[in-house]
């Protein structure tokens, strides 16, 4: 018996145009009763379009279909992964507008992950040069050690993100759920924006943009600066005394040294026949150095603990439990150095000499220093002499 040729659901079928050029038209009925006529000026488009329409018909309602289509293998694999990626396919073309618009500047041709690059920042932070020999390091290493510290617990919290995918959502939730001070926001951003601004820069050229640069951090309205009132600072000294803290405590209270100053501070920078401790550049906020002409009560204090550490081992756990011993349960930003600026302009009654003394500017002391003590609190404050002379 010969065999029947099945009936063929759709054909394509030439015909002449009026001009006289040929096309080609797909007719036929699908599945669904929907009746098809598509006409196309080139034969391979019309085939193409005759065997979806046929694998779809034979497929029925298959969720695998055979397309017509001019996309290579690695385009459409492409395309199958975006659809993935979007909960509804209508918005992919909503998505590569954005890119298109918002992203695409922002593509780089490499760019390591976050914490892979955060290794190299440590390194040209330690003085290694980049990879054409030249950015050497040049900040002093106080700022150094403190970009370390600022940026790392952040680094660590992005996991295996590319520095060219970090966005400034995720940096501004990062520093929104840090219970800090604002202030202690605003340094932390700037750090985050210091490294970016180093992955940018060549040879690395591994982001386009700086995304800390837009986030903003709101700063609280800075009133005055606190102090210490004369009966905390006499506890404050007595609890430091057998802590072993009296150095670091007595050059803050009296000497007026920042934290991390008097931290860095050594024996061989204090001249106590001639009464002056010098604060070099690399250990100071500004960069530049000064000397601080020791009063009688600070030269009283060092003399006594003379060669006794400014920081000592365990210095973390001997802050926290001075303070609790002098029943301190509130400690603001410098406020030793804050008392100590505050008491000295009272004595001096000099702008000069407060701004010179403690390397602020004169419109700084006018503006925060003057009236906070009274004449008489000063006058005890100075007579806190240390309990031994030894």
């Amino acid at each position: 018996m010969k065999a029947t040729k099945p009936k063929t659901r759709f054909k394509i079928t030439p015909f002449e145009n009026r001009g006289g050029s040929i096309s080609y038209r797909v007719t036929g009925i699908k599945r669904n009763g929907e009746r098809i006529r598509e006409n196309f000026l080139d034969e391979h488009d019309a085939q193409c379009r005759h065997t979806a329409l046929t694998a779809e018909y034979l497929q029925g309602e298959s969720t695998t279909a055979l397309r017509a289509t001019k996309l290579s293998e690695d385009q459409l694999s492409a395309a199958e992964t975006c659809f993935h990626l979007i909960s509804d396919w209508r918005d992919l073309l909503k998505a590569v507008r954005y890119w298109l618009e918002h992203g695409k500047q922002s593509d780089v041709a490499e760019s390591p992950t976050a914490d892979e690059a955060f290794e190299d920042f440590k390194k040209w932070l330690d003085g290694a040069a980049d990879s054409s020999g030249n950015g050497i390091c040049k900040l002093r290493p106080l700022s150094r050690q403190s970009f370390k510290n600022r940026i790392e617990p952040f680094i660590n919290s992005l996991g295996l993100v590319r520095v060219a995918d970090v966005s400034p959502e995720m940096i501004e939730k990062y520093i929104g759920r840090l219970k800090v001070s604002q202030v202690t926001k605003g340094n932390l951003k700037r750090g985050i924006s210091r490294f970016f601004t180093w992955c940018m820069a060549r040879p690395r050229c591994w982001r386009k943009d700086n995304p800390a640069r837009v986030v903003v951090v709101e700063q609280d309205e800075r009133g005055e600066p606190e102090i210490l009132t004369v009966d905390q600072c006499d506890k404050l000294l007595c609890a430091a005394e057998p802590a072993g803290l009296a150095p670091y405590i007595s050059v803050c209270l009296f000497g007026g040294l920042r934290p991390f100053e008097a931290r860095r501070l050594t024996w061989d920078k204090v001249n106590l026949t001639d009464k002056e401790i010098r604060v070099t550049g690399d250990t100071c906020k500004t960069g530049k150095g000064r000397v601080l002409t020791m009063d009688t009560t600070l030269h009283a204090w060092l003399k006594a603990y003379e060669s006794k550490p400014f920081f000592p081992a365990r210095f973390q756990q001997l802050i926290i439990k001075i303070k609790k011993d002098a029943g301190i349960t509130k400690w603001p930003y410098d406020v030793m150095r804050h008392t100590a600026i505050s008491h000295f302009f009272r004595k001096s009654n000099s702008y000069g000499l407060a701004a010179e003394r403690f390397g602020n500017s004169e419109t700084i002391i006018k503006q925060h220093y003057q009236g906070r003590v009274s004449s008489a609190d000063t006058e005890k404050f100075y007579a806190l002499k240390p309990t031994t002379n030894a």
